[in-house]
């Protein structure tokens, strides 16, 4: 024994330096088992050499990957080179939590986290990491739903800096971008060209074409334009060690001459490629799953160049897959890879063309199982896409009362209203006339219903709507039973989609369980979550089992075990039994080649850990959450709110309202995800110290804007500006609060006081001396515009047209209206408040002022809970005194004021009656104009206006809070639409700004530390196109409800908005 053990560590310095006989002994131990050779004796040396090899490649190999962790002394060294190098780096504990999760169901926490900033940054960070045998892992959006962005590793973020868009050639229909430039930002910037990327992953906002090379991206329409692999032109690649190779399509001529040109990392990969392509062909055809659609472990097939299908639509002048049979392209090896054969510095794409017209049509089924296996007819018909909708999502949906207007053509799809699935096929090309005429071809396959056809963009976008919002509703289910992506994505042949769902229902009712299936029938590759608690051994106990279940039935069908999501940790345990140990050592052999130390992303696809280990919610998850103020019962308790975020990371996106301060930062700390990290951590103990992780979490907080984008656009619907209040107030128990937080939080009391003394109060403000002390001793920006006082309030305006104008006489069954004014409306901006009292008046209203300003929205914003909750109780009561019967409606012209009576009230609150009902009557006042009154009509047509002899267009930015309302449960516009139809109706054209938050947030844009960032959220979209619209004409009409929204825009741009309703009484005026 110790004699094979010396040959084994001389078998192991010979493969370290000369790694492709890894390639030599596998087929010779599967030749000595088939043949019986006589080199098999049972004393024969050579035996035990060539056990001495494949031991000592294993060791080489499997060794490097489970190497053990860095010392301390060995992180500082390299941390010492990154700082000689100005390499940007962070490794605090904060950060380290930051990147310790991605989409997944695992923690692990990183060993530091490198920002590149260009791609000489991104190459010295990998040969200075590889060097020291320390592990890497190249990173995109973190979006990965099988571990593949997490490790103990060197983290290379490459998407906050190595985003540039380097080459577009759109006669070659290609472009070269870096790893980190976001998919969607492509598909805009080549949109001029009537060009675009092909995969499409639902990620697509915020994934990065890095991760989704990386991970073989793909999305609903793959049965026409395949995966990531299928569009690589060349891919400039740093291998194991940091040295470089560009990857493109080459004669095998050339390959077997890069092969020999030297013994670096490129040279032995290329004589591997070559070697497995040589000797693994016939394995490779016999053992591989039999359908195109896949993303587990690497792509050996595209070596040969051999595929056991194509997709369906693949254009007909072109193989599959792309690639000559007389060349090699090693860039397809990288897609799928998952970061451990290389590290993409950029990559050279191949862009397809726009379908230039779209129709779908709408199919119901009696089941999943008949939707699926209809689904190999329907691909005869030559769809773009046929997507599965099944009966839970469109019920979750329907569930949410904002949400069931929105889905009135289901219930046209079966009798009884309820379909069990829905197909939704899509035909697309030139001739609009043809597709209908495709579509309209489907009313044979439906079960319960003929064909629902969607012709106009927003009646597809509503189709495609039910799906986007039944995967939130998934996502934010409360308690401890969630969706768990565990066997996500495995992918079989088409024509067997039918029985695998049959027979994964089978297991599901086996273990007692429910899941949801859904997505990519077109492509045999469902979505599927399995509902489970996994925070319970039971629940692991079952999710490894149905893991198992599933794994050994996709084997069976001839499927793979992922279609599209990856392997990572979550499926890395089965890849030995789907393509057998041959192939195994095949994929060993790559890796070997590329990566002869084992630092690159170690232990994803090959030697990965237990896919019930390293959990995020594991047996040390113990939280315990602090007492609150505001309920959280629908949330499942803090610590549900909390845990509501699964890590998607669809907060990373570049436009919509949600994390304005991401976007401008591009930091993950500031993202939703971010943020919902670190509070995880800080109740589940993971700082060292309780005021540690108090600091973090007010950095972190301290730059959320509070704009509730979060609550709208994240799947799960995450609301961190309702838990930023909550710690503020957790948080200022046990810290000293800076005296702006008392001025800003209660302006009421300050305004009221400094309204008395207003002439002396505004030259005061306007002097640059006091405005410079109140910066150094208040934390208040000198360089911010103050509001002035005005000489009257508006209390005191009403009451003055009270006593001098003739009152008209009171109807009797007018509708009466309850005005809640603000601070800013009362004291600063009073002409607003007039214009739209006199407006409420036009159309017929009985208008009272309530005797207090405000919801309590800057109390809320400070973290002054009780002091919210007061008011909203004397809020309240005063409007219980004016309408006992609580008939009348509460219309405010301030959205952040207004909107808080339908959002924080019923949370300050809670099981409070009265505040439903209020929640349910109360109106910004676009909301309540347009909305039918006593007579059926919208109450703005009382106002009689006419339409005017020269239309003028209107520059519409929305509030935040108006952004992110659902649509309102009566089915009329909620919000900005509101708005938009308010001023139509007023004869305005109106161009809604395409822009997310404005950057100003109340107190956030006056304060010292925050004044930059402010500005440069509202340079993101919101001044470049109020400038522009400047450009194009000699003046710019711009209009914005929210009073902090004016004041950023006019400090940005120099043009004075106007608030919407004082654009409507000019109209008036005029008649």
């Amino acid at each position: 024994m110790s004699q094979l053990l010396r040959i084994a560590w001389f078998g192991a310095e010979i493969i370290r330096k000369f790694p492709l006989i890894a390639l030599w002994g596998a087929p010779l131990i599967k030749r000595e088992i088939t043949c019986n050779c006589t080199l098999s004796g049972k004393n024969s040396p050579y035996r035990f050499v060539k056990w001495a090899v494949i031991y000592s490649l294993h060791l080489n190999v499997t060794g490097a990957l489970n190497m053990p962790s860095p010392t301390h002394n060995q992180l500082e060294e390299l941390f010492q080179e990154f700082r000689r190098h100005q390499i940007s780096y962070r490794d605090d504990l904060a950060t380290r939590i930051l990147y310790s999760t991605d989409a997944s169901i695992y923690q692990i926490e990183p060993l530091g986290v490198v920002f590149p900033r260009n791609a000489d940054e991104l190459s010295a960070a990998v040969e200075l990491t590889a060097a020291r045998r320390i592990p890497i892992l190249a990173r995109g959006a973190g979006s990965s739903l099988a571990g593949q962005a997490i490790g103990a590793a060197i983290i290379l973020d490459c998407s906050r800096h190595l985003n540039r868009i380097l080459e577009i050639n759109p006669e070659q229909q290609s472009a070269t971008v870096e790893p980190g430039v976001i998919l969607n930002s492509l598909n805009r910037a080549v949109r001029r060209f009537q060009l675009q990327f092909g995969p499409d992953p639902a990620s697509g906002e915020r994934a990065t074409i890095g991760g989704s090379i990386a991970n073989n991206a793909t999305g609903a329409h793959s049965i026409q334009f395949g995966m990531a692999a299928d569009h690589l032109i060349s891919v400039e690649t740093i291998l194991g060690n940091g040295s470089l190779a560009n990857f493109e399509e080459i004669s095998l001529a050339e390959a077997e001459r890069r092969s020999r040109q030297n013994n670096g990392l490129e040279a032995r990969l290329y004589r591997a490629c070559l070697q497995v392509r040589e000797r693994y062909a016939e394995a490779i055809r016999q053992r591989w799953p039999r359908t195109w659609r896949r993303a587990a472990g690497y792509n050996l097939n595209y070596l040969l160049p051999w595929s056991p299908a194509a997709p369906p639509l693949w254009a007909s002048d072109l193989p599959y897959p792309p690639i000559s049979e007389r060349a090699l392209n090693l860039a397809p090896l990288l897609a799928g890879s998952e970061g451990t054969l290389g590290v993409i510095r950029k990559a050279t794409i191949r862009l397809v063309s726009l379908p230039r017209h779209t129709v779908l049509g709408v199919l119901s089924f009696s089941s999943l199982a008949a939707a699926c296996e209809t689904t190999p007819a329907i691909l005869e018909r030559k769809p773009a896409a046929v997507e599965l909708i099944p009966e839970s999502i469109i019920k979750l949906a329907r569930s949410v009362p904002a949400y069931a207007p929105q889905l009135g053509f289901v219930s046209q799809l079966s009798p009884d209203g309820n379909p069990a699935a829905l197909l939704v096929v899509e035909f697309s090309g030139d001739d609009p006339a043809h597709l209908r005429q495709q579509a309209l071809a489907l009313a044979g396959y439906g079960e319960t219903h003929p064909v629902l056809l969607a012709e106009t963009s927003a009646e597809q976008k509503r189709v495609w709507d039910i799906r986007r919002m039944g995967l939130g509703i998934l996502a934010s289910r409360p308690g401890d039973v969630k969706s768990v992506s565990i066997i996500e994505d495995i992918s079989v042949p088409v024509t067997r989609l039918g029985e695998f769902v049959r027979e994964m229902e089978r297991i599901f009712a086996n273990y007692g369980i429910q899941g949801d299936f859904y997505a990519h029938a077109s492509a045999g590759c469902l979505h599927i979550r399995p509902l489970m608690n996994i925070k319970t051994p039971e629940g692991r106990r079952q999710m490894r089992q149905v893991a198992q279940d599933a794994a050994e039935l996709a084997i069976r069908l001839q499927g793979a075990v992922s279609g599209e999501h990856g392997v990572g940790i979550a499926r890395a345990e089965w890849l030995p039994r789907f393509y057998g140990e041959e192939l195994m050592a095949a994929f060993r052999a790559i890796k070997q080649a590329a990566d002869p130390y084992g630092v690159l992303n170690p232990g994803k696809l090959l030697d990965a850990p237990p896919l019930d280990s390293n959990l995020r919610y594991g047996d040390d998850y113990h939280p315990q959450a602090w007492t609150t103020v505001m309920d959280f019962s629908r949330q499942g308790g803090l610590v549900g709110a909390i845990e509501l975020c699964n890590g998607a990371g669809v907060c990373r996106k570049n436009d919509g309202v949600m994390c304005p301060s991401f976007q401008a930062t591009q930091d993950e700390m500031h993202s939703t995800r971010g943020r919902a990290n670190l509070l995880r951590a800080m109740i589940s103990g993971r700082f060292d110290e309780t005021d540690m992780a108090e600091r973090a979490l007010y950095e972190a907080l301290d730059l959320c804007l509070a704009c509730k984008g979060c609550k709208a656009e994240c799947p799960s619907a995450v609301d961190v500006a309702k838990l930023r209040y909550e710690f503020l107030h957790h948080y200022y128990r046990s810290h000293r609060r800076r005296l702006r937080d008392y001025l800003f939080g209660r302006i009421d009391d300050f305004a009221r006081f400094g309204r008395v003394f207003h002439p002396l109060a505004n030259r005061a403000l306007s002097w640059n001396g006091l405005r410079r002390l109140v910066e150094q001793r208040m934390g208040i920006s000198a360089r911010r515009n103050l509001p002035q006082f005005q000489p009257f309030t508006l209390s005191e305006l009403t009451a003055k047209e009270r006593r001098q104008l003739p009152q008209s006489p009171i109807k009797p069954d007018a509708e009466r209206v309850l005005f809640l004014s603000d601070t800013f409306t009362e004291y600063f901006y009073p002409e607003t408040g007039l214009a739209a009292l006199r407006v409420l008046q036009a159309a017929g209203c009985v208008v009272e002022m309530l005797p207090l300003l405000g919801a309590g929205r800057t109390l809320l914003s400070k973290g002054f809970l009780p002091d919210a909750r007061q008011r909203a109780e004397h809020l309240l009561a005063a409007i219980e005194r004016l309408d006992p019967e609580e008939q009348a409606a509460v219309v405010g012209v301030e959205p952040s004021e207004i909107l808080t009576l339908r959002d924080e009230y019923l949370d300050l609150l809670p099981g409070d009656r009265r505040i439903e009902r209020l929640a349910e009557r109360a109106y910004m006042i676009d909301e309540f104009l347009i909305r039918p009154g006593k007579e059926g009509n919208p109450r703005i047509q009382a106002l009689a206006l006419t339409a005017p002899e020269v239309e003028q267009t209107v520059h519409l930015h929305g509030h935040c809070y108006q952004k992110a309302q659902p649509p309102a449960a009566d089915g009329f516009p909620s919000g900005l639409s509101a708005t938009v139809k308010m001023l139509q109706a007023a004869g305005y054209a109106v161009q809604v700004i395409e822009a997310g938050c404005c950057g100003m947030a109340g107190a956030f844009g006056y304060e010292r530390e925050h004044y930059a960032l402010s500005m440069q959220i509202g340079e993101l979209a919101l001044f470049p196109a109020l400038r522009s619209a400047s450009r194009a004409g000699e003046g710019v009409l711009a209009a914005a409800a929210g009073i902090s929204c004016q004041a950023q825009i006019e400090d940005g741009t120099g043009i004075k908005p106007f608030h919407p309703i004082r654009l409507v009484y000019e109209r008036l005026k005029q008649n």
